[in-house]
Formats: C-alpha cells, sequence, structure tokens
C-alpha cells in the first residue's frame, strides 16, 4: 500500500506495504454502521457483544467467540448487539490474496484475538515498523491454522433456491424437508441438494439451522426469553434449542446474554 493512501485512512505514516491501519473502537447497543465498500479487506472481531454484519454476498453473526474476514471491495453493514468493543484490521491487496477469496467467518482462538489487539495498537504507532509486519504474518498464519465452522447465511441467486430461502426466513418455525420442497415446486430433491451446496457452500439444512440462529441472536438482543425463542423457532424442547447454538457458537443462549 502506498504511503499516501495510508495517512489517508489513519493520518499516520505506516512503513510496512501490509497494513493499511487498526482500528479500537467501542459502540452502544444497536448502533448502525452505514455500508461501505473498501478496496482494503478486514479482519474484524468483537472483544465484547456481537454484530450483525449484512453484505450482498450473504449475513453474519459475529459473537465474540468468532472474527469476520471481510473481502475487498465487499458493501456491508453492521449494527451492534449489546455494547460492542470493536478491533479491526485493515490489509491491503499484496496480503489479501493470503485470506479467503470470499468474507467468512474465522475461530476466534485466544491467539487470533490478541494478535488482532495487539496489531490495532501497533497501527496507532507514530513509527510501528517491522513489528507490524511480523504480527500480520503471524495472524495469517493463525487463519490459515485453524478451520473454523462459519455462521454464514450466504444469499441465493437461484430462483428455486431463493423462494425456498425466502419462506424459511419468514417462516422459522417451519419444518418442510427438502423431500417436501422437491414435491412443491416439481424438482429432485437431490437437484435441490447440489444446489444448495454448489451455490451457498452448504446443505439445506445447515443453511435452515444458520437462519434460526440469526433470528435467535436478534431476539436474544431484544430480550424475548429463551423458551419462547426456542418454540418459535420450531424446537419441541428449550434444550433442543440450546444444543444447537452450542454446537454452532460455542455457548449457551444464556452464556451468550451475560457475556
Amino acid at each position: 500500500m502506498h504511503q499516501a493512501q495510508a495517512q489517508a485512512c489513519s493520518g499516520v505514516e505506516v512503513h510496512t506495504p501490509l497494513l493499511v491501519r487498526g482500528l479500537n473502537r467501542d459502540f452502544a447497543d444497536s448502533t448502525i454502521l452505514t455500508e461501505h465498500a473498501y478496496s482494503l479487506g478486514q479482519i474484524k472481531f468483537a472483544q465484547s457483544g456481537a454484530m450483525v454484519v449484512s453484505s450482498a454476498d450473504g449475513n453474519w453473526v459475529v459473537a465474540p467467540t468468532r472474527a469476520l474476514w471481510l473481502a475487498p471491495h465487499v458493501r456491508y453493514r453492521v449494527r451492534m448487539m449489546g455494547k460492542v468493543q470493536l478491533r479491526s484490521v485493515f490489509v491491503n491487496a499484496e496480503v489479501a490474496h493470503r485470506l479467503p477469496a470470499r468474507s467468512c467467518l474465522l475461530p476466534g482462538t485466544p491467539l487470533l484475538r490478541e494478535i488482532v489487539a495487539a496489531v490495532t495498537m501497533a497501527a496507532n504507532d507514530e513509527q510501528p515498523g517491522r513489528r507490524i509486519g511480523l504480527l500480520l504474518d503471524l495472524l495469517l498464519e493463525e487463519i490459515n491454522e485453524v478451520p473454523g465452522a462459519r455462521l454464514h447465511l450466504p444469499s441465493p441467486r437461484d430462483y428455486r433456491l431463493a423462494s425456498i430461502c425466502t419462506y424459511i426466513q419468514e417462516h422459522l418455525d417451519d419444518t418442510k424437508s427438502l423431500k417436501d420442497w422437491g414435491r412443491e415446486l416439481g424438482y429432485d430433491p437431490r437437484t435441490l441438494h447440489r444446489l444448495f451446496q454448489h451455490e451457498l457452500g452448504m446443505s439445506f439444512l445447515k443453511w435452515r439451522e444458520h437462519a434460526k440462529l440469526l433470528a435467535a441472536l436478534e431476539w436474544l438482543n431484544q430480550g424475548r426469553p429463551i423458551l419462547n425463542i426456542a418454540l418459535d423457532l420450531g424446537y419441541q424442547t428449550q434444550s433442543a434449542f440450546t444444543a444447537m447454538f452450542r454446537r454452532n457458537l460455542g455457548t449457551t443462549p444464556s452464556e451468550f446474554l451475560k457475556e
């Protein structure tokens, strides 16, 4: 990244070609950041609270146990859930090729969180120098070393998938199987399964589960009782909902609220 561009972003001269700037900001509950489309890639995580990030590529909930990689040129919108301590690292195209081609959630490992925090602090030093490059190299190694489950709700383009996904989001307690959808739409369920895998990168069941999780996190933030959320999402018991929540986010709904 050219020196002038680095100065334009942060007002600080950055000597490494890899890092543009770091960002440390705290936000109140329900704060909304308007859409952006940076030419830079971004790694974001919340030290506390959670973020709902929406983009044309999909939607994510960034809980404290996860970090988010936003690829360059992706327009997005962020809504804060709870008091959010946001930490962001902006990187340029010279390093973006070492990260996933598409935006996705990353495991928020303790090491990753500590490196991001250190990089964001160092980026604001008057002379960050060589240390930032070393920290960023370590950050990229950590990201590429540890694969993580993604709480990601990609948006379908195929009209058949769009009709299914829209219905699910409007009827989160619905229990239709892919076989049921095949009969309704006049397609072999195996064809629909392949479409989900090819276009959305996940199965029908996983996509529906992620849609339920996104809604659950919104409702938890609104203060709705956990049992009511479980029933409204089509779960017969609160324990079944809790098991699904923990499997995806590594914590229970009640622990998430405490955090």
